[in-house]
């Protein structure tokens, strides 16, 4: 977890400072915290909630953002089948773009999946441990870094980070291309709507390249 940490730290500062920033009580922020426990979603819907938009525009935001997980989950689930289902869900709670990443990576390296899960549950509790930490001082203190660092492009950075040793083939490609392509165009559309645009027509598109036969 070590190369990814200094990307978390600045996301979950700015996610701190932002929720200071739109009002947010500190017990609020670290509600939002320990209960979404999802950057991306969260600062959607903090950012959502500072243009006052609908509450159903801000729950639906969330939800297709983190619709990403149903495919994380279903990858895992081989390793947690035999697993109690209070181990699946402390697992499944666990569960962040990161530390699937890095147990993906390292999956190879393990003989069973009692050590697989060791594994994935030492990066996951890492990361939730520095993402809370991140936030709670980013509420306190602000975004502490000066503006000249610009470290909010760690953000984007982070998840560049995570998605390029994905691109394994053509597929995957061509999904990230489509979706690249259609955010930037849908981005005037109000209420952050372009977003859940892109990524619920690249979840169909990666749904109906997965379906083909022919591979491209």
């Amino acid at each position: 977890m070590i190369p990814i940490i200094p990307g978390i730290i600045p996301f979950g500062a700015v996610m701190g400072s932002v929720s200071s920033e739109v009002g947010l009580s500190f017990f609020q922020t670290v509600m939002m915290n320990m209960l979404v426990f999802a950057g991306a979603s969260q600062l959607a819907a903090v950012d959502l909630m500072k243009m006052e938009t609908p509450v159903i525009i801000v729950l639906v935001t969330g939800l297709i953002i983190n619709l990403r997980f149903l495919l994380y989950s279903a990858a895992y689930s081989p390793v947690m089948q035999k697993s109690r289902l209070l181990s699946r869900v402390f697992n499944s709670y666990f569960l962040t773009d990161q530390s699937y990443a890095v147990m993906s990576a390292n999956e190879h390296r393990f003989n069973s999946n009692d050590e697989k899960i060791q594994f994935y549950l030492g990066a996951a509790v890492c990361m939730f441990i520095v993402w809370q930490i991140s936030v709670i001082a980013g509420f306190i203190f602000g975004n502490f870094a000066p503006k000249s660092w610009a470290l909010e492009y760690a953000i984007p950075l982070s998840f560049v980070c995570l998605l390029i040793p994905s691109l394994k083939n053509n597929k995957y490609v061509t999904v990230a291309l489509f979706s690249a392509v259609t955010a930037v165009i849908l981005k005037p559309m109000p209420y952050n709507l372009g977003l859940i645009t892109t990524a619920t027509l690249s979840i169909l598109l990666g749904i109906y390249l997965s379906r083909k036969k022919r591979v491209i």
